[in-house]
Formats: structure tokens, sequence, C-alpha cells
């Protein structure tokens, strides 16, 4: 009988292990396991067992340990990690390393103790054995990493270490995988014990028979800090009861209230519009039956899709079950986690990576106990491992966030909809501009939709304006650009003077995208990659947005020596400052990467706009989809052709949503909104369909499109990239990977190998294929094979299937 561990590391299979006889009924599919991995002590899960290891029985190690007395990670969750390996090409570690909290996996370094004969062995002796032993007879114990720290070497130690063991002069403990610092407590219970032969133990110690007897009164067990609080006395009166058999130790899990930083939510409707109420019966008659359907729940901005899958969660609750909502950015956690704080109170449970390591754990640890009834976060959500699991939300499904851009490169939208097909249950997609994958879904009635055509509260979609910007008069030093329109300039005059809050939108951060000189046109770009360096006004700095690289901004061009440098184009610092000018006494916020580093800092933001303390916000796509602002009255796109130029086949796709999100956040209360598009292009159909919300027109436009060039949704599409510090070595990998698969399959059509729009990134040369094929077999076919190519060391191979960008 065999295990198959998978550890939360980039090795490309799950590894086998010897089950020993006496861990047969513990070592379990979900279980935590200790075993030796080249030499050391690892953690990993077990995600099969199997009866052929694959490999000589003979080279098999055992098991040394399985942690867990019932599986850590439920069944259901554990399926999805293996479909997910298996359908992303990706590590089923990897896979694991964003299922399972990392610190589950941690192994404390090896403790050295004080054995029996240390003094008598240290007398005799050598200098290096001897020096060792002094150290542990000062410290009594030691971590081989604090004397690894104190130069002793790893191989003096692998050596010492043993020979002293063996000798009964020191003792090596190996310490299991647990919690992380601080996740569990030392907590004191009475040993069962007759009164009378509790008191003989005792004896004459007044300040333990004055522990006993408050905890006898007391009845149950305390955690050890309170009970020498309560009784005033020192750790040494518990632990003399401990050595008697008065009391007995054990540790438990520390309960960590884990802070959701939640926003305050609006009021909830006292009744749902006709449309919501067939909507929501509709899904709530799907709940508890074992059975998958996938509904989406397709509607206007502010026409109520937020309440009704909250009250069918609330449905799923009340028959026992649980839920998950998952959002595409951590930014819209805090508008959710509050809205079902409302209705749920402490049962929910808030789960994404910008949570401290503590944190998480006691969310997924209570997530796993079954102590919370809703499960909420972006894609790192999914994995919860709700025991009762009876209904899935993915709000905004169409949104590009769902898909991870680093390994393993999964899409949480349709990992939901798979999970929801293994546990037979319900799955709600909801949008007001549903992806094309979805839509194709629903024309091939995989998906059924349920739509809510008009606002709640018989509110209006706002009116929308395009403002031509080869018209506008250039603004001064601006090279001829022109970023605040003179409509829109005069609608924010407007707006604040009503008292009415606004939303712009500018789809770059920091100051300005370009730095350049005017007298030899050298651009400031970035040392590893091959893009523009950003101008951040605020940190003085010109920083690299995709690898960190900073520096300062320079005084003279490094190039001709030149002193007369233009900040070109314009991100969220100078639009915000452009505001401020324009409404010297009006507080504007910025909302992006920058200025919301933690859940604080976004959370804070949010309040304070909420609140109507700062007035007109601006910010990045943070701002375009999710919120619900009453006071806001006008949102602008400051340049909507940003996303159009963009060298990818979604960029019409992505503007159209971004567009018509960001409108949908105006007029969401009782007053009419009005939404303002600048662009350089009037006339492309993405534009000319977001000013009449017409999704269903854009969706036909773009769909003829997407057929002609035979991409998604119309075909199946796979990206295999080889990086590298040599532009040779990448080009060369590349090359060879494409000779791998000819003939290519039937069906499959192969663009490239060529270098990647992004052709230089965090130092490596980048350089791309793209496949595609209009059933999953053949690309299935082609990517074995080169998943099976062996590449040299200092080439990075990544493959990416059903990709959201090609960039």
């Amino acid at each position: 009988m065999y295990a198959r561990v998978a550890f939360p590391t980039a090795l490309p299979d799950a590894l086998s292990y010897r089950v020993p006889e006496a861990l047969e009924t513990l070592a379990v599919p979900g279980a935590r396991v200790r075993v030796r991995l080249r030499g050391q002590v690892r953690v990993g899960i077990v995600v099969e067992i199997v009866e052929d290891p694959g490999v000589a029985a003979e080279k098999v190690l055992p098991l040394e340990e399985v942690l867990d007395p019932e599986p850590l990670v439920p069944a259901h969750v554990l399926e999805l990690v293996r479909f997910a390996a298996d359908y992303y090409a990706a590590p089923i570690g990897s896979v694991v390393r964003s299922a399972v909290p990392g610190a589950l996996f941690r192994v404390p370094p090896p403790l050295v103790q004080v054995g029996p004969r240390a003094r008598e062995v240290a007398e005799e002796a050598g200098p290096a054995e001897r020096r060792l032993l002094e150290r542990l007879l000062e410290a009594r114990r030691i971590t081989v990493a604090r004397l690894r720290t104190e130069g002793w070497g790893q191989k003096e130690l692998a050596e010492m270490l043993p020979a002293l063991e063996s000798r009964h002069a020191l003792r090596v403990v190996e310490r299991g995988a647990g919690r992380p610092p601080g996740a569990t407590v030392s907590a004191v219970v009475l040993a069962e014990l007759p009164p009378e032969e509790r008191a003989r133990r005792v004896g004459n110690a007044p300040a333990q028979a004055r522990v006993v007897a408050w905890l006898a009164e007391l009845g149950r067990p305390i955690l050890e800090g309170e009970l020498l609080a309560a009784c005033g006395c020192s750790p040494g009166v518990v632990t003399g009861l401990v050595r008697k058999g008065v009391l007995q130790r054990f540790r438990q899990v520390r309960h960590r209230d884990v802070r959701r930083w939640e926003l305050a939510p609006p009021p909830p409707p006292t009744e749902l519009t006709e449309h919501q109420t067939r909507a929501l019966d509709s899904l709530v008659s799907a709940l508890g039956r074992n059975e998958f359907r996938a509904f989406l729940l397709e509607g206007v901005t502010g026409s109520g899709k937020t309440e009704v899958y909250l009250r069918l969660v609330a449905a799923a609750v009340a028959r026992g079950l649980q839920g998950i909502v998952l959002v595409p950015e951590i930014a819209l956690t805090p508008a959710l986690a509050g809205q079902l704080g409302r209705k749920f109170g402490e049962r929910v449970a808030v789960l994404h990576s910008s949570m401290a390591e503590g944190e998480r754990v006691a969310a997924w640890e209570s997530a796993r106990r079954g102590e919370v009834d809703v499960v909420a976060g972006p894609r790192s959500a999914l994995w919860a491992p709700l025991p009762r699991l009876g209904v899935i939300v993915v709000d905004e499904e169409q949104d590009a966030s769902y898909k991870q851009e680093e390994e393993p490169r999964y899409h949480a939208r349709d990992l939901a909809l798979t999970l929801g097909q293994r546990c037979r249950i319900p799955v709600v997609l909801a949008s007001a501009t549903a992806s094309l994958e979805v839509l194709s879904l629903a024309a091939h009635g995989r998906v059924e939709v349920l739509d809510l055509p008009e606002r709640v509260a018989g509110g209006r979609l706002p009116e929308v304006e395009v403002v031509d910007l080869r018209v506008e008069p250039p603004e001064s030093g601006e090279h001829g650009q022109r970023f605040l329109s003179t409509r829109l300039r005069e609608l924010l005059e407007q707006t604040i003077a009503r008292g009415e809050q606004a939303i712009l939108l500018v789809n770059r951060r920091g100051w300005a995208p370009v730095l350049l000189c005017r007298e030899c046109g050298h651009e400031a770009t970035c040392r590893d990659c091959s893009i523009p360096l950003t101008v951040h006004r605020r940190q003085g700095a010109l920083m690299c947005h995709y690898c960190g690289f900073r520096r300062e901004i320079p005084e003279a061009c490094p190039r001709c020596g030149g002193e007369v440098l233009h900040h070109v184009g314009a991100g969220t610092e100078k639009i915000a400052s452009r505001v401020r000018e324009l409404l010297p006494d009006t507080a504007v916020d910025i909302l992006d990467r920058d200025t919301a580093r933690s859940p604080a800092q976004l959370l804070a933001t949010l309040e304070r706009f909420s609140a109507g303390e700062s007035r007109v916000l601006v910010g990045t796509q943070m701002v375009s989809k999710g919120h619900h602002f009453t006071a806001v009255t006008l949102t602008g796109v400051v340049n909507a052709d940003n996303l159009l130029g963009f060298p990818d086949f979604r960029g019409a796709e992505r503007t159209f949503h971004m567009l018509t999100q960001v409108a949908g956040r105006a007029g969401r209360g009782e007053r009419p909104g009005t939404v303002v598009i600048q662009t350089y292009h009037p006339d492309h159909y993405a534009l000319r369909a977001a000013l009449t919300h017409d999704v269903k027109g854009f969706a036909e436009e773009e769909l003829r499109y997407r057929k002609a060039f035979r991409y998604p949704p119309a075909t199946r599409l796979a990206l295999v990239r080889f990086e590298a510090a040599s532009e040779s070595a990448a080009v060369a990998a590349a090359q060879a990977a494409a000779r791998a698969i000819e003939p290519v399959p039937a069906g499959m059509r192969v663009v490239g190998p060529a270098p990647a729009p992004l052709a230089r990134l965090r130092g490596k040369w980048r350089v791309q294929m793209l496949l595609l094929a209009p059933t999953r077999p053949p690309l299935r076919e082609a990517l074995t094979v080169i998943s099976a190519l062996s590449v040299p060391r200092a080439v990075h191979r990544v493959i990416d299937v059903d990709p959201q960008s090609t960039v």
C-alpha cells in the first residue's frame, strides 16, 4: 500500500511513499503526513492511495507520521485540486499551495536537547564536540537553525549530532507541522481524582490549594493564562500541580478574532421587484436537490443582482447548507463582507491573499470545522474547505482577475462550475456584462439565463455622453493631449455644487506613464523589462509596475544631459491633481494599488467616500465595479482607448466591460446619473455599444470577429511561453517545442513561435506560441508532448490553458 504525497512546491508530480502497517487506517487522502524528501523532513498532503508506487519498491521511503486524525482537506476540495492540476497542466504541488495555507506545511526546525551523559561526554570529547555540548548545557535546548546562525556548519552538525546522540549526550527532536506560532495556547483541567487523593497530593501548599479550589468551583477547563490571572499565582504553581498529577495540561487552538474589514452596507430593500422574485424562486428551487445547475444572473447595473444572490445564500443556510461567494478583487471584499455580516453575523469568513498568515489560517480552520455559513473573497476563497457546501456564487463573472497569472494558472469561475458539477450543487454566475464564454455556454443550453432588465426602485440607467478628444483644445505642456475635457470639467463643477459625488476612471497608476527627454527623445525604460518606467511624483521615483524596479527621477537626461524632461500622459496622481486645481475646496481621494496596499488603507478610502468626506474618487479599474454609492451622479472615463490599443484579442471586450461597469456606478440613488467617456476613437463598436448599454449588440459584433480569426470562445486556446535571460535560449526552446508537436494534430492551428508582445520582463526574454483547436483533445495531446520535453535549467516554461491575456 502506497500513498501519493503532494508537497506545496513546484515538483511536477506527487511522490510515492510506503504506508507502514500501523498507519494504514490513518493515511487517507486529505491527511497531512511527515516524510523525508532529499534527506529533509517535509510535510505533504496525501492525494491518493495506490497499490503500485510507479518505481522499484525498494527505493520507496516510508511515511514517518500521519499528522491529522482525520483528513485536513475535504474530499471535494482534494478532487478539485487533482482536476485543476490535470486541466491546467500545472504541478499538483502548486495547486495544493493555492488551496491550503502554507503555515500548515511548515515544519519547525529540529530541537536539540541535553542528554543524560552530556557533561560526562563533554569531558572526553574533542574541541568541536566539547564546544557544542558546552553551548547546549548553557541553553538546555536549542534549535538546529539557531546553531547554524551561531556558526556551526550544516555538514559539521550532520556529523556531530548523530554521533553525540548515540552516546546519549544529547537528543535531536523532530517536531511535526502544526499551526503558525501562537495558533495554539496552553490550557489546564483538573485530573479525575477523588477529593481525598487530590488533597493528599496537594499537601501543605497554600497557593496550589487555592488554584485547585478555584478550578473545582469553576468545573471546566480554562486557559492557563486566565487561571494565572484569576488566582494571582506564578506558572511554577501550575507546573507543580501538573507534576503531582492533580492538573492535566493540554494545548488547544487559540480563538482568534479575524477582522473582516467591512464597509457599512446600504439598507436592504423591503421587497423585491417582480424580476428579482422570479429569479430568486428559480434559484432557490435548485437548492438541496443533489443536482448541478448553472445559472447566469444577468442584469443591468443597479438591478439588484447582489440582493438576489444574498437571499439565495440565506435560503441555503436555512436548509443547513453553506455557501461560497466570489468577487474578482480584494477591493470588493469590504462591501461584500458588510452585506454578508448584516445577514449572517459572525458566521462569515473572508479569505484572500492579503490577510496576515495567522488570520488566514484561523479563517480557513473555522471554515473546515463548519463554524461559518459563508466564505467570501476573491479566487482563493474557492478552495474553502466547507463540509456542507450547497451553493456557489461568482459575482462579476466576466472579470479577468478570476484568472490567476502565476502558477497554477487556473480560472476561478471555470473551477467553480467544475466544483458545482462534482458536488451536485447550483452555481450562479452574476454579471451586467457577461463574458463571451458564458454567453456561448448559455447559447448551447449549458447555462440557464435569469434576466433582471431594469434598475430597482424605478431607477434609470445613466445618460452616457462621448467626448471626442480629437477636437478638444490641448492642455498647456501636455504634448497636444487633453485629460479633462471642457464638458467633463463643467459636469464636475455642477456635480460638486449640488452636493453630489463623482468617480473618475484612469486606467494607469502614478503621475505619468512616460518620462521623455524633449531634446533627444530618450525614454526612461526599465532595466529588466521592455516597458517605460512610470513617474510617481508622490514617491519621487520612476517605477516599473511589472518587476518593481525603481530609481529616483533624474534632473537631466542620462543620454544627452538635457534638462527638459516631460512627464507624458496621465495616471491617477496627475488627474487627482488636476481635479484639485479645478475644485480647490473639494476633498479628492485616489484608489489604486499604491493607495490601497493593505485592507486597512482600502477600507479607510472607501469609508471616507461612502460617508461623503471625500467628494471625488479617482482610481484605476478598482473603482469600476461592485461599489454602491448612492450620492455618485457622475462618472468619467478619462481615456477609454488604453485597453483598445492593447495587443490582445480580448481588448475590445475588456473595454466594453470596463466602460459599462464604471458607467453603472452613477445614478444608483434617487438622483439621475451621467457618464462621460473621453476617447480618440468615438466610432469604435465597443464604445458605441457602451453608449447604449447594448450587451447583446456588442456580443454579436465581437463574436463575428472571434469566429473569423478563430479565437475563443469559437476555439480552445493554450499559450506556451519560454522565458530565459538569454534571448537565443528562449528562442531555441520554443522552436524545439514547435518541432516536437509536428505534425500538428488534426484541426489545431499553431501561431508562432514569436516574441511575446512584452518581449522582456523581469530580466527574462519571452518567446511564445499559441495553440488553437476547435476541441480540447488536440490541445491536450500537444501539451502532453510539450510538458514531457526537457528544457535547459536556464529556461522557464509556462503553459497557460485558456489564457485571459496573450501579452
